[in-house]
């Protein structure tokens, strides 16, 4: 399953996550993936104390919007961080890392990416990702997020005008098998339309039970 999300991030977050990327420090994004040959953008460095606020702000946003808890079922967040593209750098095509060195080791099931440069800012820079025969490309509005399995190959495209600048993470979701997920999703939505229609309260105790039962069945814990 692919989910964009609009406005993650309020009108005053992406002006102060903007501002912010003007006093991180950046270096060159193979420096988190040295082996790379179809890397060629910047990440700022993890060793930079002013990195900090912009992982949390992101982190904080992510986990507060329901859509997202509901649609990741997150159980934990790689920290996040600010990745710019600058005319001609690009991402080829890649699979993200399925283990993140963390202590204990991060699963990544849905990888992020929280736009904060506007689409007329740039051109080029669309986030494509391949679903069989099929390319699906994506350049949202500064705020909105898109969520998408970590499993699919994918791409950023050459940026030829203007900056793009983007948060970026990767989720472990308590519930590794999309599909068990998506049906989560599906009852949620069906206990939300029987409040809305007024169903009768054992109708919703029911979708509820369903629900919360097969979380309990599927979660990791």
């Amino acid at each position: 399953m692919i989910r964009q999300i609009r406005q993650v991030l309020t009108h005053d977050e992406v002006a102060w996550l903007v501002e912010l990327s003007q006093r991180v420090r950046f270096v060159d994004g193979r420096e988190t993936n040295p082996g790379s040959t179809v890397k060629n953008n910047q990440q700022v460095s993890h060793h930079d104390p002013a990195a900090a606020e912009p992982g949390t702000i992101l982190r904080d946003a992510l986990f507060r919007h329901p859509d997202i808890r509901a649609f990741a079922l997150p159980r934990q967040m790689a920290r996040p961080t600010l990745a710019r593209y600058e005319p001609g750098m690009t991402y080829g095509w890649h699979v993200d890392e399925a283990l993140f060195p963390s202590n204990p080791p991060m699963r990544s099931d849905l990888s992020c990416t929280v736009w904060l440069s506007a689409p007329g800012d740039y051109d080029g820079g669309e986030l494509t990702i391949q679903l069989g025969e099929q390319h699906l490309s994506w350049k949202g509005e500064a705020g909105d997020a898109i969520l998408y399995p970590s499993t699919t190959i994918h791409k950023v495209a050459p940026v030829t005008r203007g900056l793009r600048l983007v948060g970026i993470t990767w989720i472990q979701s308590w519930v590794a098998d999309p599909m068990c997920r998506e049906l989560l999703l599906q009852a949620d939505e069906a206990r939300r339309l029987a409040i809305e229609a007024g169903s009768d309260p054992r109708q919703l105790v029911l979708i509820e039970s369903l629900r919360t039962n097969l979380f309990r069945l599927w979660s990791d814990a």
